[in-house]
């Protein structure tokens, strides 16, 4: 009896990873773009050197890009197989449950740490970003894991064998996340600061293993090194005046992370953030509530304590840092997610009143269905592909677009990498090497003239809401051939004007 029901919960898990991986592939299967995404899919058809260059001018590192310019690759220029590659690494993720988190925790951990993977809010949106979230958090989360069996290996004295082959697979996934998001990298320096303090502590019998921790630890240094000057001049990018901003926003948005749908470009505080709010708070109650249970118990907590510790002291890590240079953003927490979800599973599975742990799953489900079901009628909305389909319809080859908006630009010139355009940098950002992402078919301009002088033939603004471009486009020996027509796309709810003049 006791064999049928083992068998039943692993079918029963099995089960969980198919649904939840056909749950976030429900809304997958689009086109559409926004800026962020637009700087992913232009830098992927460039070549491996080109992309350490051009992101090493942006603010974020080059290994997803990487991996992406590999998909761009085997596919093309193919934005549903780029999105696709994003869902992967939360599909493999949930597996890790299966795979790693029930072998080292029980069932119950590992089942409920699958279920939270695919069914929070947040997780359905964020691993489907053309983005490098998704692969920073699974990458973080192997590193967490691995770093746990090394601190378990000593723990039980397994054979050096053992410790060295869980010390490599850390030390691949632990440089593997300094080269993908600096929330992965200050999460893999607290964590191996955390590993050395250990091993330092247990070395008597541990002498070789601390010595290869040591080993390890140079050669990460030394593998990074490469990439310090990069870092220094994006640092000093982003003291110069960066996008993110510490806002009372920040630290509702923070808390509230995992139970919502997306962090909106404006933030309102509505139904759905209350919602969430109410919700995390409640998650963070709980979480403190069967800690004091559990000590008072005396259960195991270790786990589960450290995967949260490490979680919040990264947030606390950059919030300092905010305080003087602001980096602290709420998207960028999914790169931990998986130690708050890891947290949260364990916990939860020391719950011995069965009707606790099923209103959580199920409240974590409805408002998981929620956000999906709005995510499906957003990315399938008829109109967001709508100005890229009159754009291919109606464009020659001798075309030129000009455009003052990155931000729907972006998109363009992800779209039409062959047709040349131009970005009119008109309040001078310090963007000309990061946004080589674009070129060579984008160029960026500081006035009309350089364009213009020389050129007879046609012209696509593309515009925002006002026609701010049109209104103040030099006129003088150019013709309007359509009027402004706008688009507006459920996606971002961004807004296009497409202008078709002809210069004479």
């Amino acid at each position: 009896m006791e064999k049928i029901k083992k068998i039943d919960k692993k079918y029963l898990h099995i089960g969980i990873i198919v649904l939840g991986i056909i749950f976030i592939l429900l809304s997958a299967f689009h086109e559409d773009i926004w800026f962020d995404e637009s700087y992913s899919v232009a830098i992927a058809k460039h070549s491996f050197s080109e992309i350490w260059n051009i992101t090493g001018n942006d603010v974020h590192p080059p290994l997803y890009y990487w991996m992406l310019h590999i998909i761009w690759l085997i596919f093309g220029n193919n934005v549903i197989a780029f999105r696709l590659f994003s869902v992967l690494a939360i599909g493999i993720l949930g597996i890790l449950g299966y795979t790693h988190i029930r072998k080292d925790f029980g069932e119950k951990v590992g089942m409920l740490f699958s279920f939270l993977t695919y069914f929070l809010p947040i997780m359905c949106t964020y691993s489907q970003e053309i983005r490098m979230y998704s692969w920073s958090c699974l990458i973080v989360t192997l590193m967490a894991i691995y770093a746990y069996r090394l601190y378990k290996n000593v723990k039980e004295k397994k054979e050096l064998k053992i410790q060295n082959k869980n010390l490599i697979l850390f030390g691949i996934f632990s440089i593997s996340a300094c080269y993908i998001h600096y929330y992965a990298l200050a999460t893999a320096g607290i964590v191996n600061f955390f590993l050395l303090i250990y091993l330092i502590k247990n070395r008597k019998e541990n002498t070789k293993l601390l010595r290869n921790f040591i080993i390890l630890a140079v050669i990460q240094i030394v593998l990074y090194i490469p990439w310090l000057w990069y870092l220094k001049g994006q640092v000093a990018h982003v003291e110069g005046g960066f996008w993110i901003a510490l806002e009372y926003s920040t630290f509702i948005e923070v808390p509230s992370f995992q139970f919502r749908r997306q962090l909106d470009t404006e933030f309102s505080f509505d139904i759905n953030t209350i919602i969430a709010l109410i919700a995390s708070v409640g998650m963070y109650a709980y979480i403190l509530y069967r800690i004091y249970k559990a000590k008072k118990e005396k259960e195991e907590m270790c786990p589960g304590i450290l995967a949260i510790s490490v979680y919040l002291l990264v947030i606390i890590a950059v919030f300092i840092i905010s305080l003087f240079t602001p980096i602290l953003y709420a998207r960028y927490l999914i790169v931990i997610t998986g130690l708050y979800i890891f947290g949260l599973a364990f916990f939860m599975a020391k719950e011995k009143r069965k009707w606790v742990t099923v209103v959580i799953c199920a409240v974590i489900f409805i408002l998981g269905c929620v956000s999906n079901v709005t995510n499906i009628m957003i990315n399938y909305d008829e109109s967001n592909m709508k100005q890229i389909d009159y754009l291919r319809e109606n464009i020659e080859p001798n075309d030129i677009i000009i455009y003052s908006n990155i931000g729907n630009g972006g998109v363009i010139a992800a779209f039409f990498p062959d047709s040349k355009q131009y970005f009119y940098n008109g309040e001078y950002w310090d963007v000309e090497e990061a946004y080589k992402a674009y070129g060579p078919g984008m160029e960026i301009i500081y006035n009309y003239e350089d364009v213009l002088k020389d050129y007879h033939g046609r012209i696509w603004l593309i515009d925002s809401e006002n026609c701010e471009l049109y209104n103040s486009f030099p006129k003088e020996g150019t013709k309007t051939l359509v009027e402004p027509t706008e688009f507006n796309t459920k996606y971002q709810n961004y807004v296009y004007n497409i202008i078709l003049l002809e210069k004479e």
